[in-house]
């Protein structure tokens, strides 16, 4: 073995447990926010030792390695991190951007995936099938993904239209819509009232 002369820089390997695999995400996280990718990478890398099918922390790195490609930028905030398609965040495809609010059942490319995965496309069908492999506590719902829910695992191997908590989450949404649908007509009545009183 080479002996390390003085002064020479040399690269702390973190070894962690399964235990600790939260707290090196949110330090992974916090210092990704604070623009520092380089230690951030380590930290997400050092959970892929323990737990190499972590489907979040491979997301996480995906972040990493795209903020270093970038030129340095401030930080962005919460509210303005792009939504990355959830298909990305199951690690199904390599990067995409959602462009329908998250609603996947109303989504051109949710359909062209289903498609694809029902006729057989080796590539989606094992990238789904690698998905499904994963330990429970790593396969996280659409609606925890899509942050509808702060947490919630898939029961239903993202299989959402035989799952119970898809169809409660639908009709919530159904009754929201038809709330604001009502509220809307009110404040259209109450306008017309008005004019003409």
């Amino acid at each position: 073995m080479k002996p390390v002369s003085k002064g020479a820089k040399v690269d702390k390997f973190i070894t962690i447990t399964p235990q600790e695999i939260p707290a090196h995400l949110k330090q992974g996280k916090a210092c990704l926010a604070a623009g520092r990718c380089r230690e951030a990478l380590k930290e997400f890398s050092s959970i892929l030792k323990v737990a190499p099918g972590n489907m979040e922390t491979r997301v996480w790195i995906h972040k990493a390695k795209q903020a270093m490609a970038k030129p340095e930028e401030a930080p962005l905030t919460e509210g303005e991190k792009p939504n990355y398609c959830v298909y990305m965040m199951m690690n199904v495809v390599t990067y995409r951007l959602c462009t329908s609010d998250y609603n996947c059942y109303g989504c051109d490319f949710d359909r062209q995936m289903q498609e694809r995965a029902e006729a057989g496309d080796t590539e989606i069908v094992e990238a789904l099938e690698r998905y499904k492999s994963l330990p429970g506590g790593q396969r996280f719902c659409r609606y925890s993904l899509k942050g509808n829910v702060s947490f919630r695992l898939c029961s239903r191997l993202i299989d959402c239209t035989t799952c119970e908590f898809h169809q409660m989450m639908e009709n919530v949404f159904q009754h929201q819509t038809i709330q604001r649908q009502e509220a809307l007509r009110t404040k259209e009545q109450g306008w017309w009232w008005d004019y003409w009183g």
